[in-house]
């Protein structure tokens, strides 16, 4: 991808009128904000971390696999996202030396698995993260390690082992010795053969070793090694290399990681991937080589594990994080992983930094996250705070509030609500089921029953009623060929008017490997109601297990091919069923599974290539016969965005495009209520039409990374909530899009625009049972509940815009300062009045005087007119609020509250007018002679009477006086604040206070006589 486009400005979409034209881009209605749920508390593949102590403070720079850059300066207490503009695939770190402002980031993850991300050059920061500069390598898509020249900080080597899917010209190391203006490739074997790693002599800079690496991944097979691998040094900076062989094994290597003792530069440690790959030390500067005793644990899937660091002071003591983590006391002739308590490290591990000025402390990155380690790696603790978890997919179910399910990259299945009193923490996730998680769908019938799968298809129903869990995958009959399960094999979902032999409801359950299979009884009988609906290409079939080309094996279904991908029943009709393929067919059934027609060959017309991997079909809830695909050529090296639609049924097709799509595309959604209004999730973004795919825009003003990696979308029906499953930032909400869908339908031409406001029942935000502060994580907050505005501006109001409330007397009770921002604005109405006039004097602070000063009652149930004032017009809606008896919010309640509440309002407010008369009166005798004996006593007993009902003695927060204006107050917030009136016999206090407050305004009378 070329610079230029990565800062394109934004897309707009022309919104036409007779009177002139309005764009509008995402900025528009970025109060649509998402709202993050995490998680943290499982987190996510951590692929780059670096530190530096700076000004007395630990500052960490951690990369992730499809999160971004992550930044702590407290030595990883809590986190920050420094990178959400850009790439979320990172492979890469460098902080120059002595310098924490400077950071080099290279885009593109080398831990070469089937669902890694790609990225698209390499990046630098100047100030500690806040800006960012793409300083080249656009091309070389995964970047694997970066060094800056200890002796020259301008002088930077970067190892690109280039493309995963393709040849490419763009791989090897690369050299600029002016901090990334120019580069230069000092080191290339050929279009298959990447550089994986690098290091640097730490005395003598001009010598260095690189590791190249010849390797491919396809759809269907993954070949690590070849005749392009080896192990080079140069002692010249990079301009000559001589091949390291002596002591080395014969024949192909695969993946080669190397590391130098900093304790013994002479010294050099590599893992070679070799038919039979083992560990290698070097104590000539890599000139002849010793094998060391290694094991399983330190040598396996060496093309996902290449990690190996030399503690930076012992000489001796060296580790190899893999699977798990492994250390060394002898310089690797024996290796122990003994863990001696904590939290025991998640398995895969990709990167370790040791704290150079102390090496007790290390941190730990995994394919779940960060752990850190005081005493060298034998105890660890987690650090719960880093959303950064991978979905691969994400459903929901219709509880109140509604449950949040998906399956997370090597990190099990999930749920948690959609919203919890105090927001939803690490604490409200729960598990259900293990693996790497890819579907988790709840039952349309039985919220207690879940059904979730692991990778090859290992589907399993968990019951909540029981916590037990059972395996319900569909197993081979006579007749099938072996089934062929997708490495994220679908589970989906669909209506039935049908019932079973009891006369019950059921619902239609899918799953499928090569063959369609559906279940109405919760899985525990299968039928197959499709042939093979692949290509069945046997030259894409068991390639992994055929190991061909491949140095070392790795067969864990990810190449499982010529497999079903996705499936989607209509929603109106059960006998209509879409059918998409990993090789490119589009089947479609009209009769429930009894006849099929490819209908692949119309999108093939548009400009999509053949055999594209259908990633997802989505049918219109408006429009049967209109259709939406999304395909996914990546593996192909094709990372260009393909989407289509049909109106037809499938019979012929339009492509989308835009000069606003990156990343290949994972599925497309259109809204339930308004067909113009689209959702396109692809693995650099989210992308929204607002007229029916027609133009597009880039999501960057709704709280998201902007290259999100958007691997699902759902719209909860009840809610309207637009639910989003990224690859690395967890699960986001866009409550309500309701608001986006009156933006479509408006004439944006309009100055402004006041949208009609839905009826309200009583409703607040629950504030408990909440998880304890030391165990909440990542808090990703909660929705809220209150009647909420909606207002349009044409362009920005210099003047401000006001709100203004109005009772069924049509007398004013409330004013609320907008926003003036161009586009969607929202405001929200607390249901509560303008606050009481409090009779002022005295010290206030963290009193409830001070409180009530802010704080309105609550109004009644009733219809009520609400004014915006922008620009010297006037825009006029209604809005009902309606009692909630099922929230214990009855009418006759709120009544009671509300005049209860009221009759202390009036309280302040009368007392107010006493006081304040008061203090003028006394204020008017102050101006003659104070001397007089007569004015003297004057001013004396209303100075007493004011202390008798005024706290004028109080000096601070912890010393009180309890008068009669605290008293008021007290007991004005407590029934403000509450959610019920009082009781009979409390409510007489409210009836003391009245009464006492006639005594005191009959004796203010008497002294001002």
């Amino acid at each position: 991808m070329r610079l230029k486009n990565i800062f394109l400005g934004l897309f707009t979409i022309g919104v036409l009128s007779v009177s002139a034209q309005t764009t509008i881009n995402s900025s528009y209605f970025q109060v649509m904000g998402a709202r993050p749920l995490g998680p943290s508390t499982m987190s996510g593949r951590i692929t780059a971390i670096e530190g530096i102590t700076s000004d007395g403070q630990l500052n960490l720079y951690v990369g992730t696999a499809g999160g971004g850059i992550w930044k702590s300066q407290n030595g990883g207490l809590s986190f920050s996202p420094l990178f959400d503009k850009y790439c979320q695939s990172i492979g890469a770190l460098a902080i120059e030396p002595g310098n924490a402002k400077v950071v080099y980031a290279g885009t593109g993850e080398s831990n070469t698995r089937n669902s890694v991300s790609y990225g698209d050059g390499l990046y630098k920061t100047t100030d500690g993260g806040n800006n960012w500069q793409k300083i080249g390598l656009d091309s070389t898509e995964r970047i694997s390690k970066i060094i800056v020249d200890p002796s020259d900080k301008k002088t930077v080597y970067v190892s690109a082992p280039g493309p995963l899917w393709n040849a490419s010209s763009h791989r090897g190391l690369y050299k600029t010795t002016d901090g990334g203006k120019t580069w230069n490739k000092i080191l290339y074997v050929n279009e298959e053969t990447g550089c994986a790693d690098i290091a640097i002599h730490p005395t003598k800079p001009s010598t260095l070793f690189a590791s190249m690496w010849q390797f491919r991944r396809k759809a269907y097979a993954f070949s690590s090694g070849g005749s392009g691998s080896g192990l080079f040094k140069s002692t010249d900076g990079g301009k000559t290399w001589n091949k390291l062989t002596k002591g080395l094994p014969e024949g192909d290597y695969g993946r080669i990681v190397i590391t130098i003792n900093p304790s013994k530069p002479s010294e050099l440690m590599a893992i070679v991937e070799a038919k039979v790959s083992g560990i290698f030390v070097s104590e000539d500067e890599g000139e002849t080589w010793i094998k060391k005793p290694s094991n399983e644990n330190l040598t396996a899937r060496p093309f996902y594990f290449s990690t190996l660091v030399y503690d930076p002071k012992d000489p001796k003591r060296v580790y190899r994080p893999a699977y798990d983590f492994q250390f060394s006391n002898d310089g690797g002739n024996s290796w122990s992983g003994a863990f001696t308590g904590g939290v025991p490290p998640h398995a895969d591990h990709h990167a370790l930094w040791i704290n150079p000025n102390n090496p007790e402390m290390m941190f730990l990155g995994t394919d779940g996250g960060i752990y850190t380690s005081t005493n060298r790696g034998t105890a660890w603790s987690f650090l719960n705070n880093l959303p950064v978890g991978q979905f691969y997919h994400v459903s929901t179910d219709n509880q109140v509030p509604y449950n949040v399910y998906g399956g997370l990259q090597d990190n099990n299945s999930w749920m948690a609500p959609s919203s919890a009193p105090g927001g939803v923490t690490a604490v409200d996730w729960r598990w259900i089921n293990g693996g790497d998680g890819f579907w988790v769908q709840p039952s349309l019938l039985n919220s207690k029953i879940i059904f979730s799968e692991s990778q090859g298809g290992e589907i399993t129903k968990v019951d909540l009623s029981t916590g037990l869990s059972y395996g319900v995958r569909p197993k081979k009959l006579d007749g099938d060929d072996e089934h062929r399960w997708n490495w994220n094999t679908p589970i989906v979902m669909g209506t039935s008017k049908k019932k079973n032999a009891a006369g019950k409801p059921v619902y239609n359950l899918y799953t499928a490997a090569q063959y369609l299979f559906k279940s109405n009884d919760d899985g525990k009988n299968w039928e197959r109601i499709s042939p093979d609906l692949t290509t069945n290409d046997p030259n894409k079939i068991n390639q992994a297990e055929k190991n061909t080309g491949s140095i070392t094996g790795d067969n864990t279904s990810a190449e499982n091919h010529c497999t079903i991908f996705t499936i989607t029943q209509d929603p109106k009709n059960e006998n209509i069923i879409w059918v998409g393929t990993d090789d490119g067919n589009l089947q479609l059934t009209t009769d429930g599974g009894k006849t099929w027609q490819n209908k692949a060959a119309g999108i093939w017309k548009t400009g999509v290539p053949e055999k594209t991997w259908i990633s997802s079909i989505e049918i219109s809830s408006l429009d049967s016969k209109r259709i939406y695909v999304t395909l996914d050529n990546h593996m192909y090296g094709d990372m260009r965005t393909y989407a289509v639609m049909s109106t037809d049924g499938g019979n012929t097709w339009k492509k989308f495009s835009s000069s606003e799509f990156t990343g290949f595309a994972h599925v497309i959604r259109e809204d339930i209520k308004n067909e113009k209004l689209l959702f396109l999730g692809t693995e650099m973004g989210l992308f929204i039409s607002l007229d029916g795919g027609n133009n597009w825009m880039r999501s960057k003003y709704q709280n998201m990374p902007w290259y999100n990696m958007v691997r699902d979308i759902k719209i909860q029906p009840q809610t309207n909530d637009l639910v989003i499953g990224s690859h690395g930032r967890g699960i986001y909400i866009i409550d309500n899009i309701q608001p986006l869908r009156e933006l479509v339908k408006s004439d944006v031409n309009q100055p402004v625009i006041f949208y009609p406001i839905q009826n309200f029942k009583y409703e607040y935000s629950p504030q408990y049972p909440r998880p304890a502060d030391n165990l909440v994580g990542w808090n990703g907050g909660s929705n809220g509940v209150a009647p909420t505005f909606y207002y349009y501006l044409k362009e920005r109001s210099n003047s401000g815009v006001k709100i203004e409330i109005y009772d069924a007397a049509n007398k004013k009770i409330k004013d609320i300062n907008g926003s003036s921002s161009k586009g969607l604005n929202r405001v929200y109405w607390d249901l509560t009045i303008n606050a009481p006039k409090v009779a002022q004097g005295g010290y206030i602070a963290q009193s409830s005087v001070l409180f009530s000063s802010v704080i309105g009652p609550k109004v009644d149930i009733g219809k009520y007119k609400v004014v915006v004032k922008a620009d010297g017009k006037e825009y006029v809606q209604n809005i009902q609020l309606d009692a909630n008896p099922a929230k214990g919010l009855d009418a006759v309640s709120i009544n009671s509250l509300y005049k209860q509440s009221m009759r202390l309002y009036n309280l302040h407010e009368r007392l107010f007018t006493v006081i304040d008369s008061l203090d003028k009166t006394v204020k008017l005798i102050s101006k003659g002679d104070t001397t007089v004996p007569a004015v003297k006593e004057k001013l004396s007993k209303l100075d007493s009477f004011k202390r008798e009902i005024v706290e004028l003695n109080r000096k601070s927060i912890f010393f009180d006086e309890f008068k009669y204006r605290r008293r008021v107050s007290d007991l004005y917030v407590s029934v403000a604040n509450g959610l019920e009136p009082l009781s009979a016999s409390q409510e007489k206090g409210i009836a003391v206070l009245e009464d006492q407050f006639l005594v005191f305004q009959k004796r203010f009378f008497e002294l001002i006589k």
